[in-house]
Order: structure tokens, then sequence, then C-alpha cells
């Protein structure tokens, strides 16, 4: 089997469209099947080890680009880089929305390339019929619509664009995220300068990401847990704004920006810190909370669609609290602090057999050969 990822986000990018490819893509060459990457170019960004890899251009953002000409040439382009990448591919999977995701699933039905399509959240809590006719087009006419969670899939069938049978299939979490003994996370804990509590969070600096509760809610909590620190990992346009906040709140010594951190160092930071929190506005499902615990940390997060699904799985270890209310997610933090403890083996077990890139990979292969069954089908 080859197949064609497309989506707008590659490593080092940590957006979940970026990550899932290359987890699939290498699952799926330690079976022996192909895969070809069509995607745009990351700042920093390797050329990918796990297949061939057709990089196109954004459409840009200024007026010419955005006009009518601009589009045309856009797609012109994203279309030839597409006749390009579907050479010798059976399956063409879509990641996510945005104007190469519009049309390359449009290239993909006129040279008769069956499409799978994974919707991961803002695509369809931001839905709008008006404005998102293309992209609307693109997951009805896919061979497949998979979820990130049951509440996504939920919204999906409410705005017309998924049946309620539509599979769901959850994050992987990479093997890399361990739980370490104690002496290793000591150890680890010393070499990032921690010696008192450590709340980590971690997400792209954006509103949707809600830190600006997470500072308030710190600013709080500092006087009551004055060893306590706040790491932030991840990089976005709110770090000046955030970084003034914590200065006028008093705080900034007391938080770390550790701006974008390598997805491979990251396991470091979930192992050093005693509590992870998740204080998103919006959220599917939330792949780093599973992150955090799968190394041990346990987590607090506000009741998102995405954690109060993930709660079904993790109640040992994940605390909800109200989403837009840095009052509440302070008593939750400090009530969480003041329990020290690590995630529970009923929590590393569930990642385990469940959330494992093996068994992800699996369900996804279950459906490329569901699909291109029924392509063959078809043909004859």
């Amino acid at each position: 089997m080859h197949v064609c990822m497309v989506t707008p986000h590659m490593p080092p990018e940590q957006a979940a469209n970026a990550l899932l490819p290359s987890v699939l893509a290498r699952e799926l060459a330690r079976t022996g099947h192909r895969t070809t990457f069509l995607t745009h170019p990351a700042a920093g960004s390797p050329q990918s080890t796990l297949g061939k890899t057709v990089y196109v251009t954004r459409r840009g953002r200024g007026p010419l680009a955005r006009s009518p000409l601009g589009a045309v040439s856009t797609a012109t382009r994203f279309g030839v880089a597409a006749a390009r990448a579907f050479r010798g591919v059976d399956l063409v999977h879509l990641h996510s929305n945005g104007f190469i995701i519009d049309v390359v699933g449009w290239m993909a039905a006129r040279m008769a390339r069956p499409s799978v399509v994974t919707l991961y959240g803002t695509d369809i809590w931001h839905f709008d019929p008006a404005r998102h006719g293309r992209f609307a087009a693109v997951v009805r006419g896919a061979a497949q619509r998979v979820f990130y969670s049951r509440a996504l899939r939920e919204r999906a069938v409410e705005l017309g664009l998924a049946t309620p049978d539509a599979p769901v299939i959850y994050a992987p979490v990479d093997e890399m995220f361990q739980a370490r003994a104690d002496a290793e996370r000591a150890a680890i804990r010393r070499s990032l300068g921690v010696d008192g509590p450590l709340v980590l969070t971690v997400k792209r600096l954006h509103p949707v990401a809600g830190y600006e509760d997470l500072l308030k809610a710190f600013a709080i909590i500092a006087p009551r847990v004055p060893d306590a620190r706040l790491f932030v990992a991840g990089g976005g346009e709110l770090r000046a704004d955030l970084e003034r906040q914590a200065e006028a709140a008093g705080i900034a010594s007391r938080v770390r920006f550790l701006g974008l951190v390598n997805h491979h160092d990251l396991p470091r930071y979930y192992t050093a810190a005693d509590l992870f929190v998740l204080p998103s506005r919006l959220e599917s499902w939330g792949t780093v909370m599973l992150e955090a615990l799968a190394c041990g940390t346990r987590v607090v997060a506000t009741a998102t669609a995405g954690a109060r699904e993930a709660l079904g799985f993790f109640d040992d270890d994940l605390r909800l609290t109200a989403v837009g209310e840095p009052e509440a997610l302070a008593v939750a933090v400090e009530r969480a602090l003041g329990e020290p403890r690590r995630a529970s083996e009923r929590t590393l077990e569930r990642i385990a057999s469940t959330f494992r890139p093996a068994g992800c990979a699996r369900a996804y292969r279950a459906i490329y050969d569901a699909v291109l069954e029924q392509k063959q089908g078809k043909d004859t």
C-alpha cells in the first residue's frame, strides 16, 4: 500500500496534524507500506526520512494572494504538486483543513484516488457553512471521515458533515513518553533546576489555550505555595502579552517561558513536573494530557469536551475544573499539589493498552483496507 499524507503542518511543528501523519508513516513503514507527504515547508523542517516529501509554499496573506487571481494561482500550484505526489499512490489521507486540503481533496476525486480525512478540532468547532463550502465538499466526498473524539464527531453530525457511525481514533501517545524511576526523575529535576513543586503546561501560546486564566490562577496560588514554579512550553503570538501579565502579577520570577520545546525533549519536562495543567477554552481531546499521564504526572484540566471525554479513561489521575474561571482553577491546582503522588498503575496500563502508536496505526490500516476494497469492488 502507498499512502499520500496531505497536511498543512509537519514536524518540528507540534500541531496534532503534524504529529499524527508522521506517526502513521513510521508505523506503516514497519509493516512494509510506503508513504508520500504533501505539505507546506516549516521553518527548520528536515526532509522526512519516512518517505518522499513534496513541499508547496502556502497561499500567503497579502491582498494579491487573497484575491480571486491569487486563489487561482495558488490552486494551480497545489494541483501540480498533488499530481506529482499522487504518482503510484493508492490512497490519500487528508489531515484537518486549509486551502491545501480543499484543493488536494478536489484533485484526489478527479484523479480517482480514494480519500480518508481526519478531523482534529477547530476544523469542526469553527466550521461555517457560508464560508467553508469547499471544505464541506471535501469532507462529504471522502470515502471515510475519522474523528479525534466522540464529541467532535457529534458536532460534525449536527453540521451534516458525518454520520453517527463514523470512526473515532484517539491520538497516539508515543512510546518515548514513559514513567521513570524515582532516581531518574530526581536527576532530571536537578538538571532542569527544579527543587520544589513544578506545574507544567504545553500548548501553543494562543487565546484558545487559556493561558491568561492559568497565570491568574498561579498568581492566586503563589503566595500560598511559595516554592511552586510554573513552566510554560510552547511558542506563539501571545508570548509578549503573557510575559507582561506575569510581570504585572508579580510572578515573573516564578514562571519560565520555555518557548517551543522539541517534541523529543518533552518527556523530560513531563517527568520533572508534579502536575500538568491544561487550561484550554476549547479542546477536542488534548493529547498533551495523555503524554503527561504516560510520564507519570497527574493532570488538572478545564472541562472542555475533550477533557470530559478523557475523564472516562483516566478518572484516577485527571481532575476537571470550570472553563474560564481562574479562581476555580487555582483551587484545583493547589489541592492537587497538596496531594503529591504519581499517576496510578491503572492509568499507565490504560495508556499502554489503548493509546500507543501501534494500535492507532492498526485502526487506520483497517480503514485504509476497507476503503481500497470498496474501490476495487466499484472498479470491477
